[in-house]
């Protein structure tokens, strides 16, 4: 069923009042003029939609909807029911002059009729328009013509799509402040895109070369920073550990004891390894815990890690779980290149390469030290006696049968001597260097010792 808009000017607008405050009523026949131009049906039709409403044109046009285009009309042969709401309807004709045509009842002539049908073909070819735009329209000139043309500044525009309002319905002073207000935002919105635009492009290269600078210098700081924070090789205490815990970089800790075979060997290697990872760009630290030192370290940390056994090694990760570092034992071949690659693996990816010959030349540097300590600290005599002196110095069966041969003091003083000696060689290895000075050290030590094992025999 068709209904009138919610939003018609028949259903909205309120009724117009007279100069002296009175309501003005619409005639009958402006009512069936108006009913015609809203429907397109006749004026008998017209009339009686308008009787049954009780003179109500508001509730004339919608009973008319509601039948479906006057097919519960009594006896009246209205029109057909226009579709979806639309009309066709004559904008200039008048309601005044519908109304004398049809102002007349009963049947008419056949001339009558044939004119009118005719009348109502070229109605149909005229403009369709809504029933929204009639009832606008019917209601704006029903508007002007009793309050007058100075009520069309305030109504809404004809045209609907319309940005501005007419300049008709302004002031002059109106009109410019209306084109301000409209070009202002406008205005605003280009100045707001094109300012930063404009900046950008004016300091681009500036920019630019402020940017390459500030990455080179940022990277030469890096650099810096790199190479200054990573520490030195140094032997520290249990007490220095947690400094050493709390480093950003990784750290490949050895753990030893002076008195230790093994120790004296490996602690001039990390010492070399150091180095090779310094010179190659490695961030990774190489420290040693001496476990001989002051203050010693707790009884768990001693039974998990014994002196006797060292020396043990260890990886520290800076901030491996909740801010703490973390450790893992190293498991993996004692060798510089195994060292090497598990300082590489801390390292992290896109590790520098660390010369191999270098790594190799370490191995056999650290092979030859372990023969030469071997022979200086397991000998049981550093000096190689002649036969025919040690024959000489036999006792005969003489001297053994009356208890003349040598006693258990002489040995034993003999033996006290041995150890003097063997102790100051020890402590002419000097491993506070790398596997060079370590490995020449000892062979001096070396043949010092058996030097004094010649005198000793002599």
């Amino acid at each position: 069923r068709l209904q009138p808009p919610s939003h018609s000017p028949l259903q909205t607008s309120p009724p117009l009042r007279a100069a002296d405050g009175g309501v003005v009523e619409m005639s009958s026949d402006e009512k069936v003029a108006d009913f015609i131009s809203f429907t397109g049906g006749g004026p008998d039709e017209a009339k009686q939609y308008l009787e049954m409403a009780g003179g109500s044109l508001e509730q004339a046009v919608s009973l008319f909807m509601e039948m479906g285009g006057g097919g519960g009309a009594g006896g009246g042969g209205g029109a057909a029911a226009p579709a979806a709401g639309d009309v066709v309807t004559s904008p200039g004709a008048s309601a005044e002059g519908v109304a004398r045509e049809d102002s007349g009842s009963g049947a008419q002539p056949p001339a009558v009729q044939g004119s009118k049908d005719a009348a109502v073909a070229d109605r149909k070819t005229q403009v369709v328009e809504s029933i929204d735009s009639i009832l606008m329209r019917s209601h704006r000139q029903d508007l002007v013509q009793r309050v007058g043309p100075q009520v069309e500044r305030y109504l809404p525009t004809e045209d609907p799509t319309a940005f501005l309002l007419p300049d008709s319905r302004l002031e002059p002073h109106e009109r410019w402040w209306q084109k301000v207000f409209v070009v202002l935002p406008w205005l605003t919105f280009a100045c707001m895109l094109a300012v930063p635009l404009w900046l950008v492009r004016s300091n681009l290269p500036f920019l630019q070369k402020r940017a390459v600078e500030d990455k080179w210098a940022a990277h030469k700081r890096a650099a810096a920073l790199d190479v200054g924070r990573v520490p030195e090789f140094s032997v520290v205490s249990f007490a220095q550990m947690p400094d050493v815990l709390e480093r950003p970089f990784p750290t490949l800790l050895l753990l030893f004891d002076p008195k230790t075979f093994a120790s004296r060997l490996f602690l001039p290697l990390m010492r070399d390894l150091e180095v090779l990872l310094r010179a190659a760009g490695v961030k990774v630290a190489v420290t040693a815990l001496d476990l001989s030192m002051t203050p010693a370290p707790a009884a768990d940390f001693s039974w998990e890690y014994p002196s006797a056994l060292a020396p043990h090694i260890q990886l520290v990760l800076p901030r491996a779980r909740d801010g703490e570092a973390g450790i893992v034992d190293y498991d993996g071949r004692w060798t510089a290149s195994a060292l090497a690659e598990a300082a590489c693996g801390l390292h992290g990816p896109r590790c520098p390469d660390v010369n191999p010959e270098v790594l190799a030349q370490g191995d056999g540097l650290l092979e030859e030290l372990r023969e030469v300590l071997f022979e200086l600290l397991f000998v049981e005599d550093g000096a190689e006696p002649d036969p025919l002196a040690q024959a000489a110095e036999r006792p005969s069966w003489w001297h053994r049968r009356v208890g003349s041969g040598r006693s258990a003091e002489a040995e034993e003083a003999a033996r006290r001597r041995l150890e003097v000696a063997r102790c100051q060689a020890e402590q002419e290895v000097d491993l506070s260097c790398g596997l060079d000075r370590a490995l020449a050290s000892a062979k001096d030590a070396l043949a010092n010792f058996k030097a004094g094992g010649q005198q000793r025999l002599a």
